[in-house]
């Protein structure tokens, strides 16, 4: 299976076996066919939603593991790459709104993350006040 799905279901299965090696093998070669997916075209839900699934499935993999800081650093790249993506005033408003709903879905793991392995308070206060912009946001998209 050469598809992204192919090497999720692949990984889930060494997840479900802990074979962290193999597990974090295929999650990471669903993250790179995702990845070339996103370069042709940025704005497709279902990619960017794999993509985060995949880095999600590697942090919790990390964090069964006891690999916490690798597990932290696989939950901050998805979020903080849709945050610069939001907070780019060159992306057009579409993949802006992408992103905004894509923070949803990387903003409550990290905070879930955080509550077992607190980060420095900065850094939480910082997450913290994105649940504002991820839940409060009033901007106009048309």
């Amino acid at each position: 299976m050469n598809t992204w799905q192919g090497m999720m279901n692949i990984g889930n299965q060494f997840f479900n076996q802990q074979n962290w090696p193999e597990a974090e093998r295929y999650y990471e070669d669903a993250i790179f066919l995702l990845e070339e997916r996103l370069v042709k075209n940025p704005r497709c839900v279902e990619s960017i939603q794999g993509w985060i699934c995949a880095y999600h499935n590697l942090a919790e993999m990390f964090n069964r593991a006891g690999k916490f800081e690798d597990a932290q650093r696989c939950l901050f790249i998805p979020h903080q790459s849709m945050l610069r993506i939001y907070q780019d005033q060159q992306s057009d408003e579409d993949l802006q709104l992408i992103a905004l709903k894509a923070i949803k879905l990387t903003l409550n793991p990290l905070l879930e993350f955080a509550k077992e392995h607190p980060p420095c308070e900065a850094c939480l206060a910082e997450l913290e006040s994105q649940l504002e912009l991820a839940y409060g946001d009033h901007r106009t998209y048309h």
